[in-house]
Protein backbone atom coordinates (compact mmCIF):
# COMPACT_ATOMS: atom_id res chain seq x y z
CA UNK A 1 0.00 0.00 0.00
CA UNK A 2 1.48 3.58 -1.15
CA UNK A 3 2.35 6.32 1.32
CA UNK A 4 -0.56 7.95 -0.09
CA UNK A 5 -3.34 5.18 0.14
CA UNK A 6 -2.64 4.86 3.99
CA UNK A 7 -2.44 8.51 4.73
CA UNK A 8 -6.22 8.61 2.81
CA UNK A 9 -7.01 5.53 5.35
CA UNK A 10 -5.81 6.74 8.38
CA UNK A 11 -7.35 10.26 7.76
CA UNK A 12 -10.31 8.34 7.34
CA UNK A 13 -10.11 6.18 10.52
CA UNK A 14 -10.03 8.96 13.03
CA UNK A 15 -12.65 11.32 11.18
CA UNK A 16 -10.82 14.15 9.86
CA UNK A 17 -11.24 15.85 6.76
CA UNK A 18 -8.69 17.25 4.35
CA UNK A 19 -8.83 20.85 5.06
CA UNK A 20 -8.68 19.91 9.15
CA UNK A 21 -5.35 17.53 8.49
CA UNK A 22 -4.15 20.07 6.35
CA UNK A 23 -5.05 22.42 9.26
CA UNK A 24 -2.87 20.71 11.60
CA UNK A 25 0.62 20.27 9.15
CA UNK A 26 -0.03 23.62 8.45
CA UNK A 27 -0.26 22.43 4.48
CA UNK A 28 -2.78 23.42 2.08
CA UNK A 29 -5.70 21.16 1.37
CA UNK A 30 -4.78 20.49 -2.30
CA UNK A 31 -0.85 19.78 -0.69
CA UNK A 32 -3.49 16.34 1.25
CA UNK A 33 -5.21 15.93 -1.60
CA UNK A 34 -1.79 15.29 -3.77
CA UNK A 35 0.03 12.83 -1.22
CA UNK A 36 -3.66 11.28 -0.91
CA UNK A 37 -3.74 10.31 -5.11
CA UNK A 38 -0.17 9.83 -4.89
CA UNK A 39 1.26 12.60 -7.15
CA UNK A 40 3.77 14.07 -4.60
CA UNK A 41 4.91 12.43 -1.92
CA UNK A 42 5.31 14.34 1.89
CA UNK A 43 8.75 15.34 2.90
CA UNK A 44 10.40 14.05 5.84
CA UNK A 45 8.85 16.16 8.56
CA UNK A 46 5.36 15.92 7.25
CA UNK A 47 5.70 12.20 7.69
CA UNK A 48 6.90 12.60 11.25
CA UNK A 49 3.74 14.86 12.15
CA UNK A 50 1.31 12.59 10.29
CA UNK A 51 3.10 9.47 12.49
CA UNK A 52 2.31 11.92 15.39
CA UNK A 53 -1.18 12.76 14.89
CA UNK A 54 -2.20 9.16 13.70
CA UNK A 55 -0.24 7.79 16.64
CA UNK A 56 1.23 5.35 13.89
CA UNK A 57 5.21 4.15 13.66
CA UNK A 58 7.12 5.99 11.00
CA UNK A 59 7.87 2.14 10.43
CA UNK A 60 4.00 1.19 9.52
CA UNK A 61 3.68 4.24 7.71
CA UNK A 62 6.51 4.49 5.39
CA UNK A 63 6.81 -0.03 4.84
CA UNK A 64 5.14 -0.90 1.43
CA UNK A 65 2.53 -3.79 1.01
CA UNK A 66 2.52 -5.02 5.46
CA UNK A 67 -1.00 -2.77 6.18
CA UNK A 68 -3.08 -5.49 5.66
CA UNK A 69 -0.92 -7.94 7.95
CA UNK A 70 -0.86 -5.86 10.58
CA UNK A 71 -3.84 -4.45 11.17
CA UNK A 72 -4.99 -8.83 11.26
CA UNK A 73 -1.69 -8.99 14.11
CA UNK A 74 -3.44 -6.07 15.92
CA UNK A 75 -7.13 -7.73 15.92
CA UNK A 76 -5.59 -11.28 16.63
CA UNK A 77 -4.04 -9.61 19.77
CA UNK A 78 -6.98 -7.74 20.72
CA UNK A 79 -9.24 -10.74 20.54
CA UNK A 80 -6.34 -12.38 22.62
CA UNK A 81 -6.56 -9.89 24.99
CA UNK A 82 -10.16 -9.65 25.44
CA UNK A 83 -10.12 -13.09 25.99
CA UNK A 84 -7.93 -12.95 28.81
CA UNK A 85 -9.68 -9.84 30.35
CA UNK A 86 -13.14 -12.08 29.91
CA UNK A 87 -11.22 -15.27 31.99
CA UNK A 88 -10.37 -12.48 34.34
CA UNK A 89 -13.41 -11.22 34.88
CA UNK A 90 -14.97 -14.51 35.23
CA UNK A 91 -11.89 -15.31 38.02
CA UNK A 92 -12.64 -12.21 39.64
CA UNK A 93 -16.41 -12.42 39.77
CA UNK A 94 -15.98 -15.80 41.36
CA UNK A 95 -13.76 -14.53 43.87
CA UNK A 96 -16.22 -11.96 44.84
CA UNK A 97 -19.25 -14.14 44.87
CA UNK A 98 -16.91 -16.71 47.03
CA UNK A 99 -16.00 -13.60 49.90
CA UNK A 100 -19.31 -12.57 49.75
CA UNK A 101 -20.89 -15.98 50.28
CA UNK A 102 -17.63 -16.39 53.63
CA UNK A 103 -19.10 -13.44 54.64
CA UNK A 104 -22.44 -14.38 54.97
CA UNK A 105 -21.39 -17.67 56.88
CA UNK A 106 -19.41 -15.73 59.17
CA UNK A 107 -22.54 -13.92 60.04
CA UNK A 108 -24.25 -17.26 60.47
CA UNK A 109 -21.54 -18.38 62.49
CA UNK A 110 -21.59 -15.60 64.71
CA UNK A 111 -25.46 -15.07 65.37
CA UNK A 112 -25.74 -18.92 65.93
CA UNK A 113 -22.67 -18.67 68.48
CA UNK A 114 -24.19 -15.76 70.46
CA UNK A 115 -27.73 -17.67 70.45
CA UNK A 116 -26.02 -20.87 71.74
CA UNK A 117 -23.76 -18.84 74.72
CA UNK A 118 -27.15 -16.69 75.78
CA UNK A 119 -29.16 -20.06 75.61
CA UNK A 120 -26.14 -21.98 77.77
CA UNK A 121 -26.48 -19.07 80.33
CA UNK A 122 -29.81 -19.45 80.18
CA UNK A 123 -29.19 -23.22 81.10
CA UNK A 124 -26.80 -22.71 84.11
CA UNK A 125 -28.34 -20.31 85.96
CA UNK A 126 -31.84 -22.07 85.92
CA UNK A 127 -29.72 -25.00 87.17
CA UNK A 128 -27.81 -23.09 89.86
CA UNK A 129 -30.97 -21.58 91.13
CA UNK A 130 -32.52 -24.96 91.80
CA UNK A 131 -29.55 -26.21 93.44
CA UNK A 132 -29.81 -22.83 95.58
CA UNK A 133 -32.90 -22.31 96.33
CA UNK A 134 -34.88 -25.48 95.06
CA UNK A 135 -36.93 -23.97 92.15
CA UNK A 136 -36.77 -23.72 88.59
CA UNK A 137 -36.83 -19.98 87.35
CA UNK A 138 -35.75 -18.75 83.95
CA UNK A 139 -33.18 -16.03 83.83
CA UNK A 140 -34.49 -12.64 83.60
CA UNK A 141 -33.17 -11.59 80.27
CA UNK A 142 -34.84 -10.72 77.45
CA UNK A 143 -34.03 -13.39 74.85
CA UNK A 144 -36.09 -11.94 72.21
CA UNK A 145 -33.98 -9.07 71.45
CA UNK A 146 -31.44 -11.62 70.42
CA UNK A 147 -33.28 -13.00 67.79
CA UNK A 148 -32.75 -12.25 64.27
CA UNK A 149 -35.63 -10.83 62.13
CA UNK A 150 -36.79 -12.89 59.31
Amino acid sequence: MEIGNKINQLRKLSGMTQEQLAEKLNVSRQTISKWESDSTSPDLESIVKISRIFHVSLNDLLKEGEAGVANKTDEQITLEDLMKINLHNRKMTLLLISGLIFIMVSILNFAYVIALQSTTLSTQYMLYRYIVTGQYENAPIDYMRLMIPS
